[in-house]
């Protein structure tokens, strides 16, 4: 009986077994009911009996299907022997030949034929080689058998569990599943470009392609929205911009209609921190959210606010509501420009963060060096 039979009879032992470890527990589960009325035990049996059929075929089923892509003679499964034989004979033979021209040249101080003792050597050589080459191929088999008892009913698994349980590298599978598909021993197989899932058949490895497809042309949307979002979000910072931009050039110019009033200097004080603000806004476009209402919401009304001044100034008459008007809208100039600041401050925020950072990180290096002024006065 060769090794074949011997692993088809351990399977068949190991299926009796379960078979019969099964049949112990359904005769438990009879005698637990056993004090039931005998129409409904016969329910239950009945029930039962339809379910394990029912279970029995899909298991069949499902191993039918499975063994379709294993290969029933995987390769090396009689070369493997062939090559052992070979080379034990060989080994024997040349071997003994080898041992005896040794021995004649010790005891006699001859060789013989030069000839033959070197056909003899090279001959041993290639038995060894055989040899050697049956027993690789004879462990591939192993293997292999040994990694069809793990697959099971499964269609695809991952290659590091199969390592596991293998107790092999995963890098050693990879290339051992691999030259097995390429010997024809998994009829269909085939591995992820990535290296981790093992698939064993053709319908599996469509289904993974087609994903790999999906998630590409997903990636390529994605790709494509965020770039139209970005290009939205940048003509949003540069249309901002270029209206801020055109409330400063305002703002300016009414301060040069106004050059020789005092709320000049609360003009140029305000331009001066409106392009403080639009050039931080330039540098930082994330924080085009945190300047959106500074210009689209109160410059305009400073706008509206120095206009006002800068019409009431021309007046003629200077009366006394007048010069109260122009008060009130310097103070407002005043309440702005400090409210700009503020605003022109925690727009800095980030940028300060970073500092004190690099500040923190460059006292920590300089005193593991030994190089702050407590470690000289030491």
């Amino acid at each position: 009986m060769d090794k074949k039979d011997l692993s088809n009879l351990e399977d068949q032992i190991m299926s009796t077994v379960s078979n019969a470890l099964k049949a112990i527990d359904f005769a438990n589960l009879k005698k637990d009911i056993n004090n039931k009325t005998e129409d409904t035990l016969n329910q239950v049996k009945s029930k039962f009996n339809g379910y394990s059929e029912k279970y029995m075929r899909l298991n069949k089923k499902a191993k039918n299907d499975i063994s379709k892509y294993i290969s029933k003679r995987p390769a090396g499964s009689m070369s493997g022997i062939l090559y052992i034989l070979f080379g034990i004979s060989g080994c024997l033979i040349y071997g003994s030949s080898v041992l005896i021209f040794i021995i004649f040249k010790i005891l006699f101080g001859i060789i013989g034929s030069n000839i033959l003792f070197v056909s003899a050597f090279l001959l041993l050589v290639v038995s060894i080689g055989l040899l050697l080459r049956g027993i690789t191929l004879r462990k591939r088999v192993k293997r292999f058998k040994k990694y069809v008892r793990f697959i099971e009913d499964n269609n695809y698994f991952l290659i590091k569990d199969l390592a596991k349980f293998a107790k092999e590298k995963e890098s050693f599978v990879v290339k051992d599943l691999s030259k097995m598909i390429d010997l024809g021993m998994f009829l269909e197989g085939h591995i992820d470009e990535e290296k981790t899932y093992f698939m064993l058949n053709d319908e599996v490895y469509n289904d993974y392609l087609n994903l790999q497809k999906q998630q590409i042309a997903k990636e390529t949307n994605n790709e494509k929205l965020n770039e139209e979002i970005e290009n939205i979000e940048k003509n949003e910072v540069e249309s901002t911009i270029k209206i801020g931009r055109n409330y400063i050039e305002q703002i300016k110019n009414i301060r040069n209609e106004l050059s020789k009033e005092e709320i000049a200097v609360k003009l140029d004080k305000l331009g001066n921190i409106s392009n403080q603000i639009l050039i931080q806004v330039e540098k930082n476009p994330n924080k085009i959210q945190e300047v959106n209402k500074f210009i689209n919401h109160y410059l305009p009304i400073t706008i509206k606010l120095i206009n006002s001044y800068k019409d009431i100034n021309n007046q003629l008459v200077q009366g006394e509501n007048i010069e109260n008007a122009k008060i009130e809208i310097e103070k407002s100039i005043d309440l702005i420009n400090s409210a700009f600041e503020n605003l022109l401050d925690d727009l800095y925020e980030d940028v300060v963060l970073d500092i004190s950072t690099d500040i923190s990180v460059l006292k920590t290096l300089f005193k593991q060096e030994g190089l702050t002024e407590d470690d000289f006065k030491k």
